[in-house]
């Protein structure tokens, strides 16, 4: 046999198995690259994240009357989503975002009074639902105490709204004294029902009831 043709042939198992490993390394990589970034994505789908904003009417600036009827007012909130509260005779509207006073939740409140603020104090806090989109925090949904009073009682009631760019509206209404974890119920429907739903006709009261006026 010619002695080239004879190192040829004993080179050619060697260069396959070379090619070979390349081709399972090279796999490898991509197999890990894969796994980072479905890894990465998983994590970006799992986090729940809330953001908190204090409401304090002496530092929000005066609109005059609201719809209501009463003194409107526009606080800071989110980038983008400041927060409209009014009062009223039967107690406060609060809306959110662009416009947020030609918004549904500015014509909505409890039946019972109401106020937002507990024994005379001056502040509350809004509790924002969000995801990050393009970097941006984008809320879909809030959550709000009501303090509530009757002829007879009083209590509280965490106010679940939908919060989009075209609508904010009450979705769900949670008794906060009947309910022993009111605040995991108004989170799990602020991320289900006010997240992915139109806004209702009518708020639903979900939850164990009859302890907060209404």
């Amino acid at each position: 046999m010619n002695p080239m043709i004879h190192a040829l042939e004993r080179l050619r198992p060697g260069r396959s198995m070379v090619s070979g490993h390349a081709m399972a390394a090279h796999a490898a990589r991509l197999c890990t690259f894969a796994i980072v970034l479905w890894c990465g994505a998983a994590v970006a789908i799992q986090q729940v994240r809330s953001l908190y904003t204090a409401v304090d009417p002496s530092l929000c600036r005066p609109l005059g009357g609201g719809d209501s009827g009463g003194a409107a007012r526009l606080c800071e909130g989110l980038p983008g989503y400041p927060v409209y509260i009014a009062e009223g005779s039967r107690g406060v509207y609060l809306s959110v975002g662009p416009n947020a006073d030609k918004r549904r939740a500015a014509r909505q409140t409890l039946s019972s009074f109401n106020t937002l603020f507990d024994r005379g104090g001056r502040r509350t806090t809004v509790e924002w639902r969000f995801v990050v989109r393009d970097r941006q925090t984008v809320p879909y949904a809030t959550i709000v105490r009501y303090f509530t009073q009757s002829a007879t009682d009083a209590g509280q009631v965490l106010v679940v709204m939908r919060v989009t760019d075209r609508e904010v509206c009450h979705v769900a209404y949670v008794d906060a004294l009947a309910n022993l974890d009111a605040i995991v119920l108004a989170r799990k429907l602020a991320d289900t029902v006010a997240r992915s739903k139109p806004c209702p006709q009518e708020p639903s009261v979900q939850g164990a009831q009859g302890r907060s006026p209404m």
